[in-house]
């Protein structure tokens, strides 16, 4: 595995990302079939055989799909969650222009970021699916992140009663860990810290399961800005 580049970033924008929605990233795709199609025709597009389509037309119709705010392609973008984009050789060269985020490398992530709220039932789903794969079930989570960033407590609030409600045992602990996970990625006023004594009801006492902070996909604490926003994951461990 080759090592990571290093990327320093200041401790303002660093807060300043665990506090407000991540923005998405310029995108340039091209995919002279895709021209001036309609949301159904992307949609379209997107559901066809995946090994058979451009690298540059799905990011295109994602892209479209995410501006146009355009709900009925929720269920399809999420199950592209896991769809990783080619990398991109400006960076193994180190060159990096904009602060590396989710959806340079897992576009689908920004296109359920700008269709917003209307994303979140199918996403908590996702997240309780067996059948999710552990690096879409962790996309999901940064996605519900950056999604719910103005009021996280709404966030956890949703995914605790999805995890009570839920009749599958291991459903349930899925979606508890990621509320946990939610409580401890920021400090602030919305989502105080569970060692802070805030009278709040979102303390650690309110999740069953050790209380230390899981770890994420890269193998590491959750403790701060969610990494995947941070990083543009082409080294990860395969």
């Amino acid at each position: 595995m080759e090592p990571r580049p290093t990327i320093r970033l200041a401790a303002g924008v660093l807060a300043g990302l665990c506090l407000a929605p991540a923005s998405a990233s310029p995108a340039t795709f091209s995919c002279p079939a895709l021209n001036g199609a309609k949301p159904e025709a992307h949609l379209e597009y997107l559901q066809r055989e995946r090994s058979t389509l451009s690298p540059d037309c799905i990011s295109s119709a994602m892209d479209q799909l995410g501006l146009k705010h355009y709900a009925p392609a929720v269920k399809t973008l999420i199950a592209y969650l896991d769809y990783r984009l080619p990398d991109d050789p400006a960076k193994k060269r180190g060159i990096i222009i904009h602060i590396p985020t989710l959806g340079d490398t897992y576009p689908a992530s920004t296109a359920l970021f700008r269709i917003g709220k209307p994303a979140t039932p199918n996403l908590v789903e996702a997240i309780a699916n067996i059948s999710t794969s552990d690096i879409a079930r962790t996309n999901a989570i940064e996605t519900l992140f950056v999604i719910h960033s103005g009021k996280l407590s709404e966030l956890v609030t949703i995914l605790n009663r999805a995890s009570k409600e839920s009749k599958d045992l291991k459903a349930s602990d899925r979606l508890r860990d990621a509320a946990r996970e939610i409580t401890y990625r920021c400090q602030g006023p919305d989502i105080p810290t569970p060692m802070s004594g805030s009278t709040s009801t979102m303390t650690r006492e309110s999740f069953a399961g050790p209380t230390r902070p899981p770890n994420n996909y890269l193998g590491v604490p959750t403790l701060g800005p969610p990494l995947a926003l941070l990083w543009p994951l082409r080294n990860e461990p395969k």
